[in-house]
């Protein structure tokens, strides 16, 4: 969703306030409602594992959204790739694993979009952890 800003194209000015407006609503709505959903999953997962060990579940999911993430801005496959065209998907996406030298891009976009999005999460994660805590007070 965040980059899909791209698709904004300028018509008149009030069409482009607008466009951004409703883009910049529906963009922070998805992700803080998908991070907020990351954040109870971590929650009951706290309570059957480790703290270190589900913090590390986390991170192991976040950087698999990151790595879908350039799947889907940069190679252009989509879900419905996964039923229709499955095994070009794998090939495309095992290419990328198995030869990481030849495609640094997706190294580099992959640790960027998990470095963004894990710190954004990390945030998020202490003001759930603080909030909860001022409660059972």
């Amino acid at each position: 969703m965040i980059s899909d800003f791209v698709h904004i194209q300028e018509t008149t000015r009030i069409d482009l306030l607008y466009d951004v407006v409703m883009f910049s609503s529906f963009i922070f709505n998805g992700v803080i409602l998908g991070f907020l959903s990351l954040a109870v999953v971590h929650w009951q997962l706290t309570k059957r594992v480790t703290s270190k060990v589900s913090t590390a579940i986390i991170g192991v999911v976040l950087l698999l959204c990151s790595f879908a993430m350039y799947i889907g801005r940069e190679l252009r496959w989509s879900t419905w790739d996964i039923v229709t065209n499955p095994s070009s998907l794998l090939v495309d996406v095992s290419d990328r694993v198995l030869n990481p030298r030849e495609h640094p891009q997706a190294f580099t976009t992959t640790i960027s979009v998990f470095v963004l999005l894990t710190s954004v999460y990390i945030i998020l994660w202490h003001i759930v952890r603080i909030s909860r805590q001022q409660r059972e007070k």
